[in-house]
């Protein structure tokens, strides 16, 4: 698990709950139902208008990746290639039949039932580039809701501080309504940009991040499949896949 999700949050929360308190405000004002009902809600919604409920629902089952460790590429990874490699070149790609697929991606192993049926190199890599290709659109689309909402949650503070304003001028000969409308009017704003700066855009930053590595890792699968079906030898893969390996690091650390 990622506990630098859940520390970044809880630094962010502190550091404004501290300022706040050191300027001498009360903890109890930063809390109104009614800003948090018109900011969260309205967000929600005008999320849920912009999508599908599979696109939406597929958006929200990411979150558990902002959570998540990414997957490493590593030299588990490199060795199970290249054992893939020596068993095509002693045996021929039918030998790929008896690989056991248990415990790897099932887009590695898609890539290995179509080698071992003596698919055309050209078709394995078409086949599989277009599969990569509509994962990655399928999943960015989904992620995309997160960052849809940090754009919503701001106006929808605008609105929140807005509908707080009318709150207080119909109210105007009565001032002790005058504060709790003032209040919520200020609150609504915090929340809008607090949500987006905190919330929305960073967990639409993380799951990016994880849709990235995923990708990265299955190209190097890809690439992995595409030299065994060239019959290239198990040095030459190995001199590529690590090539590989040291690219997709640094673009990962980037």
């Amino acid at each position: 698990m990622d506990f630098l999700t859940l520390a970044g949050a809880l630094v962010a929360l502190a550091a404004i709950g501290l300022g706040f308190a050191l300027e001498g405000g009360q903890m109890a004002v930063l809390f109104q139902a009614q800003a948090f009902l018109i900011v969260v809600g309205g967000t929600i919604g005008a999320v849920m208008i912009q999508n599908t409920w599979t696109r939406f629902l597929d958006g929200l089952k990411q979150l558990r990746w902002a959570f998540s460790t990414p997957k490493p590429v590593d030299q588990k990874d490199l060795t199970r290639l290249l054992e893939w490699g020596r068993k095509a070149k002693m045996e021929g790609l039918l030998g790929l039949e008896s690989i056991n697929t248990k415990g790897i991606s099932g887009f590695a192993a898609r890539g290995i039932q179509l080698l071992a049926n003596g698919v055309p190199s050209v078709v394995i890599d078409d086949a599989l580039n277009r599969e990569l290709e509509a994962y990655e659109r399928n999943q960015m689309a989904a992620a995309k809701i997160w960052s849809q909402a940090g754009g919503y949650s701001p106006t929808f503070g605008i609105v929140g501080a807005v509908l707080g304003l009318i709150q207080v001028t119909s109210h105007i000969a009565e001032p002790t309504e005058l504060g709790k409308g003032i209040a919520v009017a200020f609150v609504a704003t915090l929340y809008g940009v607090g949500f987006a700066n905190l919330v929305y855009l960073p967990l639409y930053g993380k799951v990016k991040a994880q849709i990235d590595n995923e990708i990265l890792y299955r190209r190097l699968y890809l690439d992995g499949i595409m030299a065994i079906s060239r019959k290239e030898s198990p040095k030459t893969i190995e001199t590529r896949l690590l090539g590989d390996i040291r690219q997709r690091a640094n673009e990962v650390l980037t």
